[in-house]
């Protein structure tokens, strides 16, 4: 007679910003019970605000710009990421305010986008496609080792 014992598989993710937490769901749908500790007494990482007064700042990141993302850790654990939220997408990415007094709107709209740059940072529009052509070819070759 033969005593058949199942090992559970164990990991343990240290650090439960969006990377750990992404993680720990990719590796909960493949069967791993995961255990995750981080030094906050929150998740979040960056991804977390402070209150000071009446007012809220961010530490990390104010701008989500892949959602693809998140809505395939949603899809990988089985749920539906509409039943949780929605995005809204934006005219302006952000603002930029430097301090020599020069103002930069960063549109999502790619031309809208290189016309203001065009025009607030007196650069040719030949030089930026070229500049863009050039990054999205590195977002191309790098992007899934880094982001996926």
């Amino acid at each position: 007679m033969y005593t058949i014992i199942a090992l559970k598989k164990k990991a343990v993710i240290i650090g439960a910003g969006i990377a750990g937490i992404a993680s720990a769901i990719r590796l909960a749908v493949k069967g791993y019970e995961v255990s995750v500790f981080d030094k906050n007494d929150r998740p979040g990482g960056k991804l977390t605000d402070f209150r000071l007064g009446k007012y809220r700042f961010d530490f990390g990141p104010s701008l989500f710009t892949m959602p693809q993302y998140v809505n395939e850790l949603f899809h990988l654990a089985g749920k539906n990421p509409e039943d949780y939220f929605h995005y809204q997408p934006m005219e302006e990415a952000c603002r930029y305010f430097y301090p020599d007094g020069t103002r930069f709107i960063a549109y999502t709209d790619e031309d809208r986008f290189m016309e203001e740059a065009v025009e607030t940072f007196d650069i040719e529009l030949g030089d930026l496609q070229q500049f863009m052509k050039s990054n999205k070819r590195i977002f191309q070759n790098a992007g899934e080792i880094f982001l996926e």
